[in-house]
């Protein structure tokens, strides 16, 4: 039984919007902030989460010089090494009976 529990609190890190973001970002690519925002409506946690995930050197952003200026982020080299494993412990919560 302890093993559920362990499962539960695991999922629920999983639904954190830092995690949400990163896994997001390997499932798709580089995306724009506004494919972002559809991810995690609450633009001022998606904000501190994206700081958050570039002070770590997880994520970088690149900025289109546009009208209006497009943002884009994209996973770092240990950004991806850190989602891989996210994805792996999620879908081994999936499988799990």
């Amino acid at each position: 039984m302890k093993n559920k529990g362990l499962n539960l609190k695991i999922s629920s890190l999983l639904k954190a919007p830092c995690v949400k973001v990163l896994l997001f970002l390997h499932e798709r690519g580089e995306v724009r902030y506004a494919d972002l925002t559809r991810l995690i409506p609450s633009r001022g946690t998606l904000s501190l989460n994206i700081k958050e995930l570039e002070r770590e050197d997880l994520i970088r952003r690149r900025v289109v010089a546009t009208k209006p200026i497009q943002a884009h982020y994209s996973l770092t080299d240990r950004g991806r090494e850190i989602a891989v494993l996210l994805d792996k412990i999620k879908k081994a919560l999936e499988t799990q009976p």
